[in-house]
């Protein structure tokens, strides 16, 4: 929830320096009124990469084991692809899924907290803030995600796959919000000047982020039960961000009142505020594996995914409008200027700073047995990088260690889950005492044959996040 923070702090510092929002001479307060309007998020999420292309995954996500991954395998252990039958091709499809967060954590009284934090240094003693009313919804990105074949030639399988593995977007707006502000400007000769303020905000702004996969594999059964494969991925990132803040508002100087975005000044007197950015960035991995029928009733398998960082250049460029009364030390009353109270200075900061984005890779092992009609499939992974983004010196990421999990499928029906042992990094580390956290997985779906060589799997429940996927796949 720390963009939701960000966003509200952004939204009352900006109102902050538009009302005259601090301390003048050092001991009378301005901020006499705030009306918080409404702050609507939507967020929408689809971390494919955890599994793959298809609907059949380990208690991990992207299935390791090879007995029930299918043409799947292109996006997983590569080795699988020995062991096709014969030519498949699959296509994944999200339905539209969201739901209110609110729902889940109060929002409002974490927007209530955040918005006491960034009111704390400028609000008179007396002000009883009006609260914004919170809307925030989550869900998944709907449409065709990730689609992938395996054709037959001779003893060898090739295969390839296209996919989204990541996307994200994130919006937000800020409505209604109005404040009143008063000080006092001190004069040369001991004379003072009463200074009132009023302004109002509208805010938006929207990020979107978005990985896409592209791979190609091959497996080949070396010998009887003894299959081995290898694919070639790449990477493809794009990242955007765009906002606008637009301010509002009057001064009363002495009791003669001026305008902010009064054309007919002479002077700059715009309160807007804006940023706008877009990154681009390549990368290549690999996966290898290797599987081995050991009995009929036991299967083997490792493999190894090495997932790059992907460099993501690209500028952002940021408008700014500040009166020169507000600094990084507060507001100074004396700055005001008697004859242009509206004055404002535009800067503009460009930023050719890469963004730097990271998946994670990892080693894999996991042994599936059959008893009857029940797969029991037990995995390990050793993941040695992390799931997180830099840009500059902002980090944010998790640390992913040792996994665990167990995948159980009893006819077309498959339950599965895990723990992966992880550690937060960046600024989420510093901010609290104890960063190792444990991050649950679970996964349940169905899956049957259509006929004609159609096949319908789904995933119903996929954690730590929600992904309602559909796959239909077709052997020829």
């Amino acid at each position: 929830m720390s963009r939701m923070h960000a966003a509200i702090a952004l939204t009352c510092a900006i109102l902050a320096v538009s009302c005259t929002g601090a301390i003048a001479d050092g001991d009378t307060e301005a901020l006499q009124v705030f009306e918080g309007g409404s702050l609507t998020s939507t967020t929408e999420l689809s971390l494919g990469f955890l599994y793959g292309a298809g609907s059949r995954p380990d208690g991990l996500g992207t299935a390791v084991s090879t007995m029930n991954a299918g043409v799947g395998s292109v996006c997983g252990n590569p080795a699988g692809l020995a062991f096709l039958g014969q030519s498949a091709m699959l296509l994944d499809v999200l339905p539209p899924l969201s739901a209110s967060a609110s729902d889940i954590i109060d929002m409002q009284s974490r927007a209530n907290s955040a918005l006491d934090d960034a009111l704390e240094s400028i609000a008179h003693p007396d002000l009883v803030p009006v609260y914004p009313t919170v809307d925030a919804r989550a869900g998944q990105r709907s449409g065709v995600i990730s689609g992938a074949f395996a054709v037959r030639l001779g003893p060898a399988v090739i295969g390839g796959a296209v996919e989204e593995p990541l996307s994200l977007g994130l919006s937000f707006a800020d409505t209604g919000i109005e404040a009143f502000g008063e000080t006092v400007k001190g004069e040369e000769g001991g004379g003072e000047v009463d200074v009132d303020v009023r302004a109002t905000l509208e805010a938006a702004a929207d990020l979107s982020t978005r990985v896409d996969r592209t791979t190609v594999a091959f497996g080949v059964e070396a010998l009887p039960g003894v299959g081995f494969g290898a694919s070639v991925s790449s990477y493809r990132a794009e990242a955007s961000v765009s906002g606008v803040a637009l301010g509002d508002g009057i001064i009363n100087y002495g009791g003669t009142e001026y305008a902010f975005n009064d054309p007919s000044d002479p002077w700059m007197n715009s309160l807007d505020q804006s940023v706008d950015g877009d990154f681009a960035g390549t990368a290549i991995g690999w996966t290898a594996g290797a599987s081995w029928r050991a009995t009929d009733w036991l299967t083997l398998d490792v493999c190894y995914t090495q997932v790059p960082p992907l460099t993501l250049d690209g500028s952002l460029t940021t408008v700014t409008h500040n009166l020169p009364a507000m600094s990084d030390d507060g507001f100074d009353a004396g700055e005001i200027s008697a004859s242009q109270p509206t004055l404002t200075e535009r800067e503009v900061t460009v930023s050719d700073s890469p963004i730097e984005l990271r998946l994670p890779s990892y080693a894999a092992a996991a042994a599936t047995f059959e008893t009857g009609r029940i797969l029991t499939t037990v995995e390990i992974r050793q993941y040695d990088s992390d799931l997180g983004f830099a840009y500059e010196d902002y980090e944010e990421g998790i640390h992913l260690g040792t996994g665990a999990g167990l995948q159980l499928t009893l006819g077309g029906f498959r339950l599965g889950g895990g723990v992966v042992m992880a550690e937060l990094t960046g600024e989420s580390a510093e901010e609290g005492e104890n960063s190792s956290i444990m991050i649950p997985m679970a996964n349940m779906g169905l899956g049957f044959e259509v006929g004609g060589g159609f096949r319908v799997d789904t995933l119903l429940l996929a954690l730590p996040l929600q992904v309602m996927r559909i796959s239909v796949g077709y052997e020829f």
